[in-house]
């Protein structure tokens, strides 16, 4: 969502929940699913459902979503996430990517990992699925992943305190102001 002269101002932070997160990025999951799989990763704006109202009220549906994703240029999510700024009136920012679930190294804590589909290194069979991170101003935090199905199988999402803690932290910091001479 590009900086103009038609883009409002800051929006508040406060009244933003994990569950309106969570409707968020699930919308998310349910647009990149319809599109098939070997998609590259993509990143959305979290914008304020009221404030795309304001100055577009005929791309605003009935829908009761507090936040509408809007898709971003990205061609190189590591180059993104580095230097990304949002205006004020993001509200929050989420990134699908599908990746491979693989289980845990022998040193790792036990956790699953999850690493990019054809990743180099140490094995990589696994469950493919994909992964869907979101972060708001307000600091609020979430990751949702849902394995691939077979044909006709109800998808299933699954969340995870540790999902993706890497990602979530990257995604924070395209929200936190760069360091003056940096």
């Amino acid at each position: 969502m590009p900086a103009d002269s038609t883009t409002p101002g800051p929006t508040p932070t406060a009244p933003w929940s994990t569950e309106d997160l969570g409707t968020a990025l699930s919308e998310i999951l349910d647009h990149v699913d319809d599109s098939g799989w070997g998609q590259a990763a993509s990143v959305y704006a979290l914008v304020p459902t009221s404030v795309i109202a304001e100055q577009t009220p005929h791309l605003v549906d009935d829908s009761p979503s507090v936040f509408t994703p809007v898709e971003q240029e990205c061609p190189d999510l590591d180059e993104f996430l580095a230097s990304a700024v949002w205006p004020d009136a993001v509200a929050g920012a989420a990134v699908a990517l599908e990746i491979v679930v693989a289980e845990p190294g022998p040193d790792d804590d036990g956790t699953p990992r999850h690493v990019p589909p054809g990743a180099p290194g140490p094995s990589t069979d696994g469950q493919q699925a994909r992964l869907v991170v979101g972060v708001l101003r307000n600091g609020r935090d979430l990751a949702l992943m849902r394995l691939r199905r077979q044909e006709g199988d109800e998808p299933e999402t699954l969340t995870h305190p540790k999902l993706a803690t890497e990602l979530r932290e990257a995604l924070a910091g395209t929200f936190e102001p760069d360091e003056p001479g940096t």
